[in-house]
């Protein structure tokens, strides 16, 4: 009887989703960021898949990166295989008795910050267990598409390249905060003529409000950037300039509020809040999960957001009629 060579063991999944990472990005250092890997790991889980297939697959010395032909041909076709096999498993953790052990959910700061812990108390019976993580866009996107959570809360523009099933959740409207020595001043007073403090650019949340203040005439550039919501309030509850941010934002730093004047944006300058799924995947769970979200969004509004800012509050009810228009009959 002839010998017969034994089968080799095919990739592993993880190798085969960031090998398309970096088939996607053209860039070692961006697949890596984009998985949340440092540069070292990528390029060694790539030596691994290359080794467990028996190929060269990218060509390393081109700038961008290259596939090779064996290269081009896996990332042609794994996509669709993987989505088909993703599909399975989902289908077979939604079978009647099947139990979800963890669920993944991602979401940005600002809105982790107000809503996470309410929202964790509120989703016991999801999964036995309940992951939560924050982050920025186009962070929480990017994981998302690396399969690094199975639900995300974030919200537009989306990259296409996501392809996930968007549910409406609410809508954040955008505001103007300025400190108390600009009080008895409208926004188009001062807004070219004294200083700003900003978010970061590099957002999604950056970049719109840094839209915002331009069109409202902003000429100079921000005096104090941040990431973060509560150092921005502070600095504005400081009297160190004004700000663009966002109702949600606010309650963040309740305690700057009694510092701080807020003027009401445009009434179609919002940002809206999407949750994400995979398509095809997590349907009812996302569908549950989006229920629950409101629910505890809606809760929030009607008691201790209240009682922080009434304005806020009444500015976050006239940009959710769908969601409040019960309480208000």
């Amino acid at each position: 009887m002839p010998n017969r060579a034994s089968p080799q063991p095919l990739p592993e999944i993880g190798l085969l989703r960031g090998f398309l990472e970096i088939a996607r990005s053209s860039s070692m250092s961006a697949a890596g960021a984009a998985l949340g890997v440092s540069q070292p790991a990528i390029t060694q889980q790539l030596q691994r898949l290359e080794a467990q297939i028996g190929q060269r697959l990218v060509h390393r010395k081109s700038r961008p990166l290259t596939l090779t032909a064996a290269g081009e041909a896996l990332a042609q076709e794994l996509p669709g295989l993987l989505e088909q096999l993703e599909s399975l498993v989902a289908r077979v953790r939604g079978t009647e008795g099947a139990s979800r052990e963890v669920l993944r959910m991602a979401m940005p700061d600002s809105l982790s910050c107000i809503i996470g812990a309410e929202f964790l108390s509120a989703s016991g019976s999801l999964a036995q267990t309940v992951e939560l993580r924050s982050g920025i866009s186009p962070w929480i996107e990017e994981a998302f598409r690396a399969r690094q959570f199975d639900l995300a809360v974030d919200s537009p523009p989306f990259d296409p390249s996501t392809r996930a099933e968007c549910t409406p959740l609410f809508k954040d409207p955008y505001v103007l905060v300025s400190p108390r020595r600009l009080s008895g001043r409208e926004p188009a007073e001062f807004v070219a003529e004294d200083h700003q403090v900003a978010y970061g650019r590099t957002s999604k949340f950056g970049a719109a409000t840094a839209a915002i203040a331009q069109e409202m005439g902003a000429v100079e550039r921000p005096r104090f950037s941040f990431d973060s919501s509560q150092s921005l309030l502070r600095f504005v509850q400081a009297g160190y300039g004004w700000a663009i941010t966002s109702t949600f934002c606010l309650f963040q730093l309740p305690s700057a509020l009694r510092d701080i004047d807020i003027h009401p944006c445009r009434e179609d300058q919002v940002r809206t809040f999407f949750l994400l799924n995979r398509r095809d995947e997590t349907h009812d769970l996302a569908g549950e999960a989006a229920r629950r979200l409101i629910h505890v969004f809606r809760r929030l509004v009607d008691g201790p957001w209240a009682a922080v800012s009434p304005l806020a509050t009444d500015m976050i009810r006239a940009a959710n009629p769908g969601i409040f228009e019960t309480t208000d009959a």
